[in-house]
């Protein structure tokens, strides 16, 4: 079956710095010439990401990226003409539930601060704690991994999840990760799962490499071990090469119908 959209996270997956390098953004021009859809899913806010494609020379006004998912699924924008609006339905639901998320949390992201210092001896580099919020960065994966198992087991919270890109833990919706938000995507373009090329590096990617949404799952090199494992699992494609070229790669393998 055809490939109809490739949605792709940033860091370290579609960019290693900042601007993406021409070689891949001409890429997704091609893409764009040839109608497959380029879709931008990212922990990043709305803002950062267009910022980011503008310093680039990747500018929407020529009709990519035709969707961008940001805040880890939390928002969805979709392209028309020469601006990206909202999809209502979807983000007024998520913003309901990102204030039940900070009531659930409330006093709690105090709490885990305390036991990560204090009881585990992990400090982090940099921290952001206050009520419905808490991001860490942490010295390694490991450590940021350790963490996240212990607050997903200690804490039974419905509207929040813990995710980890590489050192950076974050709680977020547990409504809303990228899968489920690239599924709505899918469906709005009116595309088939099967027709997704879903491309991640790090544990925060996970929810749209598992399987359970029938995307094609792909990595670039550099992926966590994880999550290539993951890949394979799903009988995705991982890269040769690290990063955007990474990206590259596979998907130019699976519209050569090579694999990787």
């Amino acid at each position: 079956m055809a490939v109809k959209i490739v949605a792709c996270d940033l860091d370290r997956t579609l960019m290693s710095e900042i601007p993406i390098q021409p070689e891949v953004r001409d890429f997704f021009v091609e893409l764009q010439r040839k109608g497959i859809k380029f879709v931008i899913n990212s922990g990043r806010s709305l803002e950062n990401i267009l910022d980011i494609l503008s310093q680039s020379e990747i500018y929407f006004d020529r009709g990519y990226p035709e969707a961008i998912i940001s805040r880890h699924g939390v928002f969805i924008h979709y392209l028309q003409g020469k601006t990206y609006v909202e999809d209502e339905e979807w983000n007024r639901q998520r913003r309901e539930d990102m204030d039940i998320l900070q009531d659930e949390i409330g006093w709690k992201s105090r709490s885990w601060e305390k036991m990560i210092e204090e009881d585990l001896q992990i400090f982090p580099q940099k921290k952001n704690i206050a009520y419905g919020v808490f991001e860490m960065l942490f010295n390694t994966d490991e450590e940021a991994e350790r963490v996240r198992q212990i607050l997903l087991r200690e804490n039974d919270l419905k509207y929040t999840t813990f995710l980890r890109n590489r050192h950076f833990l974050t709680a977020t919706l547990a409504t809303a990760l990228k899968g489920r938000s690239l599924s709505r995507v899918a469906w709005s373009f009116r595309v088939y799962p099967s027709q997704v090329v879903a491309v991640g590096d790090s544990q925060n990617d996970e929810d749209m490499l598992d399987g359970k949404y029938g995307f094609i799952p792909a990595a670039p090199s550099n992926a966590e071990p994880g999550i290539k494992t993951m890949v394979r699992e799903n009988k995705g494609y991982v890269a040769t090469l690290p990063e955007g070229r990474g990206v590259v790669e596979v998907v130019s393998s699976l519209l050569n119908g090579t694999k990787s």
